[in-house]
């Protein structure tokens, strides 16, 4: 039983601390040797776990945190005590692997398929948002895997199969192998239990004595290179049972057939160096011809590249000794070879982002000696995607911003179709609501549905994936065409009334998407071929701002075409010191409605408002579009005045949550003028506000009518 001080001593014992820092650490050993004397709700101790990490090397947040993570703590400190005794950087720590340990919503029994498995590592490591949580979670599942001796049949079972599928692989994948072997070597012994008393039996002698063999090997190694002056990195360790069971499933050969029981590795700097250390071994001792391969003269499929030879080594014992490049190891551990994809045998989509950060600090790690790398490098697991649970546990892959309803497209498109709510973790949430991963979410669903026309208007943020607007789209191209040419005419002059620009002739709207007359165009906007988002930015650039001759301000209302053109050049609205280029597909001239795109490394091409190209963007190209001018003038004074009309049934806290919307889209309010109708329980607001010549009024217009109570919302410019 350790008191303080020896538990102090026990995890900090390679650490130089200021008085302070003591204090804080030996504060967190009071505290987890507190938790072992309350009322049990967790298993595992964190004090266990906390011996375990220390002799991984690890910096000294990490093992202050593990003390701190008790689940029997978490009642009693809660995360805001956590933050004011410790700070926020080790409470971030507490918390994620607090959340880890409480995520129990996964069977892997029930989920045999790889893609399902492979998933769920992926849900884990994204919602790691500091990889020494899943380092910590590593700890506590060999901390469990050493107790089940004790537990029934069925749960050492449960754990093992856990243990086998999900965080063996993981800790293999990012490179921690002294958990890696034991994670394995235990969650074998209780699934294949025979087994591994055979093979166990077989080895004869005990694992100390084997890591005992392998250090005398490695110090004859050391000694030979360092007399032919070959500056080397040699590293070993003796299989584990685990590896050796695989490994004879995969030969189909017996234990005294297997060559590699003992396996070294030799890093050198160059491949001439790799011969000249083959050279040097063979002729010290005899190798087993059979078992000698040359990857580096002929490098396998996914191009891994090392010397393989089995020799007789003292004691007449075989050792595996790899030879290869440290530019070879580097592609083998974190390239197109990498060596977890060929021990999982991978064959399932992965997460680029995710891999290239646990690559990024896998490398670090590996090549520092120092535990406070830690704190210098980011830890942080960036994710492209999200994993999202259905109510029966299976994980679905979305990108990230992802809403219900695009999951609920994801799994099929007729749920998408009859989707009309979402409950996220039990809770009923928006269709916009934004998931993350882990989250588990469940439609709400009519017999009869079909899709809503506000969820292709990119503004409410519906739908973010294009295979769900899709989907949506060719739902309504499917509708007749007098239903979708009348409900598109409906759409449209809904946006001319809100906008207040019902002097504006509609056949010069329709001419900016190419159509002749106002049928087809009213069809298209029926069938979401164009979405409210380019309708309104259509509608608003019919809409000229002019420099009024009473007042030194800008007012939205009609004006004739600039005379300020300079050279032929378009700027950039409120950063005219930004370089534009002619788009060579439209070649707009001055006086022509314009915008421009932002490119990747050619900076901002300028098109017509019209051109196909722009037209045809996609959802996410859409953000990239960006507000020009001809006029320089206009651009070195890019705000104006708009009056806005909010119409809607009164409530406490609408004017707040109003007030709030236009914060959060940087919009700033001039004036406002609220009258309250007690009789029919109605309001109406008028705020004048000051906008610049980059605000889409259709997204200003719809982020204001989705507040709750909100029945309309208008322009007004009289």
């Amino acid at each position: 039983m350790y008191t303080v001080d020896s538990l102090y001593q026990k995890i900090f014992a390679d650490f130089t601390f200021s008085e302070e820092q003591e204090k804080r650490c030996k504060h967190a050993c009071a505290m987890a040797l507190e938790s072992e004397n309350l009322p049990e709700k967790s298993i595992v101790r964190s004090v266990i776990v906390a011996e375990i990490l220390a002799d991984l090397k690890l910096d000294d947040e990490t093992l202050l945190a593990t003390l701190l993570s008790d689940g029997n703590l978490e009642p009693i400190y809660p995360h805001e005590n956590i933050i004011e005794l410790f700070g926020k950087s080790t409470a971030k720590l507490v918390q994620g692997i607090r959340n880890l340990n409480k995520f129990k919503d996964f069977d892997v029994e029930k989920k045999s398929n790889e893609v399902q498995n492979e998933r769920l590592r992926q849900m884990l490591l994204a919602m790691t948002s500091d990889i020494r949580i899943m380092i910590m979670k590593l700890a506590y599942r060999v901390a469990r895997l050493r107790q089940l001796k004790n537990e029934t049949e069925e749960i050492r079972h449960k754990i093992a199969a856990e243990t086998e599928l999900i965080f063996s692989p993981l800790a293999n994948r990012l490179g921690i192998a002294q958990l890696k072997w034991e994670l394995e070597d235990l969650s074998f012994r209780y699934l294949h239990p025979e087994q591994y008393k055979d093979i166990a039996k077989q080895l004869q002698s005990k694992r100390s004595e084997r890591e005992e063999y392998i250090k005398t090997v490695l110090h004859t190694l050391e000694g030979m290179l360092e007399q032919s002056n070959i500056k080397a990195k040699i590293t070993g360790r003796p299989k584990h049972i685990y590896s050796i069971w695989k490994k004879m499933q995969r030969k189909h050969l017996p234990i005294d057939e297997l060559y590699d029981l003992r396996a070294v590795r030799i890093y050198v700097d160059s491949v001439q160096l790799c011969y000249e250390v083959l050279g040097l071994i063979h002729s010290r001792w005899n190798y087993v011809r059979d078992e000698f391969d040359d990857y580096v003269a002929t490098p396998k499929e996914n191009g891994y590249q090392s010397i393989h030879t089995v020799i007789i080594g003292p004691e007449g014992k075989t050792v595996e000794i790899q030879i290869r490049t440290n530019q070879m190891h580097h592609s083998a551990e974190y390239g197109i070879a990498a060596h977890w994809r060929y021990k999982e045998g991978d064959k399932t989509g992965f997460d680029e982002n995710l891999e290239r950060s646990i690559s990024n600090v896998r490398q670090i790690l590996e090549n520092s000696e120092d535990p406070d790398i830690f704190k210098e490098i980011s830890t942080e697991l960036q994710s492209k995607h999200i994993y999202v649970m259905t109510p029966n546990n299976e994980i679905i892959t979305l990108r990230q911003g992802a809403t219900p309803l695009d999951f609920a497209y994801q799994i099929h498109t007729e749920l998408g179709h009859r989707c009309r709510g979402a409950k996220v973790n039990g809770r009923i949430q928006p269709l916009s609501f934004t998931l993350k991963t882990g989250d588990k979410v469940e439609v709400l669903t009519i017999k009869n549905g079909e899709p809503s026309r506000n969820w292709l208007n990119p503004n409410l943020g519906y739908l973010t994936s294009t295979s769900a607007r899709n989907k949506v789209r060719n739902w309504f191209n499917k509708q007749n065409k007098s239903e979708n040419t009348s409900t598109g005419e409906l759409l449209f002059n809904r946006e001319i009334k809100r906008l207040h620009a019902e002097s504006i002739d509609t056949s010069n709207i329709a001419k900016r998407f190419r159509h002749e007359n106002k049928e087809t165009f009213f069809e298209d906007i029926g069938k979401g071929r164009i979405n409210e988002r380019q309708l309104t930015s259509a509608i608003q650039a019919e809409l000229k701002p002019e420099q009024s001759q009473s007042k030194q301000q800008r007012t939205f209302s009609f004006s004739a075409e600039s005379n300020a053109i300079e050279d032929a050049k378009a700027y950039v609205i409120g950063a005219i010191h930004l370089t534009t280029n002619i788009a060579p597909c439209c070649s707009p001239k001055p006086y022509d409605d314009i915008v421009g795109y932002v490119t990747r490394g050619r900076g901002i091409t300028v098109h017509k408002h019209d051109c196909a190209n722009i037209l045809n963007l996609s959802h996410d190209e859409q953000r990239r579009l960006i507000e020009v001018t001809w006029d320089k003038k206009q651009a070195e004074q890019p705000c104006f005045t708009a009056e806005l009309q909010v119409v809607a049934f009164d409530r406490k806290g609408l004017l707040r949550d109003v007030m709030a919307m236009l914060t959060d889209l940087d919009i700033n309010l001039i004036a406002s003028n609220t009258q309250t109708n007690t009789q029919e329980n109605s309001v109406e607001m008028r705020l004048t506000l000051e906008l610049d010549y980059t605000t889409n009024l259709g997204d200003l217009l719809d982020h204001i009518e989705i507040i709750p109570n909100v029945e309309s919302v208008s322009i007004k410019t009289e």
